[in-house]
């Protein structure tokens, strides 16, 4: 009998901790603001957005639903006439500031949003920024320093580029996002307009294997007790 419990839950385990698969989608008519997001939430398996950024003050957004907040995270990576210099933002689902970041780190202009968690993807931890609490949320991206604004003014208030940070109620951090300043860097690479974020929303796979043995238990002891 014990041999084959051992068995049933490792069998289990091996089961559920594979991932489901990779989802990338192709950006197709994404706003700048809430209200005209390219809804994403249905697809609870995200993984990657590609898109192209309007030059210069172009600004995609994003619905989407995280299940894990302290495991989200998303970054860019460089891509063939990809935008140089991407900044990436989230709003929770009433259009407040969550936290944004500019560069990856002094020497990658790429952006990043860090992870709680100890697979977090960025060079930077989040400094207690970041989604709280599952449900939904507004990813947007644009280029280097088109900030959001809100009715009193500047959502974020970054002093260095690699900084990641959350609203500042000090300043327009306290409302809803419902405009960008169009001060974006703009260059003579006007064709440098693609982008690519990476997304990840899902425990760490030590957490899954926890989860997987315990369900794996839970379900071999009712099994005996129906017998």
């Amino acid at each position: 009998m014990t041999g084959k419990l051992i068995l049933t839950v490792s069998l289990l385990s091996i089961s559920l901790v594979v991932p489901g698969f990779a989802n990338t989608i192709l950006a197709s008519g994404a706003g700048p603001l809430p209200g005209s997001a390219e809804d994403l939430s249905a697809n609870t398996s995200l993984t990657e957005i590609t898109g192209t950024l309007d030059f210069p003050d172009g600004v995609s957004m994003f619905k989407i639903d995280i299940l894990y907040p302290t495991d989200f995270s998303a970054y860019t990576v460089p891509v063939s006439f990809g935008v140089p210099d991407p900044e990436l933002f989230l709003f929770d689902a009433s259009g407040l500031g969550v936290y944004e970041n500019d560069d990856a780190s002094g020497s990658d202009t790429q952006s990043c949003l860090p992870s709680a968690d100890s697979s977090n993807p960025c060079s930077s931890s989040r400094g207690g920024s970041g989604p709280l609490a599952a449900g939904i949320y507004y990813l947007a991206i644009t280029r280097s320093a088109n900030s959001p604004l809100s009715t009193s003014g500047y959502i974020f208030s970054p002093v260095l580029s690699t900084d990641v940070v959350g609203p500042d109620p000090t300043a327009g951090g306290g409302d809803p996002v419902i405009d960008w300043d169009n001060n974006a860097f703009t260059t003579s690479d006007f064709d440098l307009t693609q982008y690519d974020i990476h997304i990840s929303d899902a425990p760490e796979p030590s957490t899954w294997s926890l989860s997987a043995t315990v369900l794996a238990l839970m379900l071999f002891r009712r099994k005996l007790q129906v017998r």
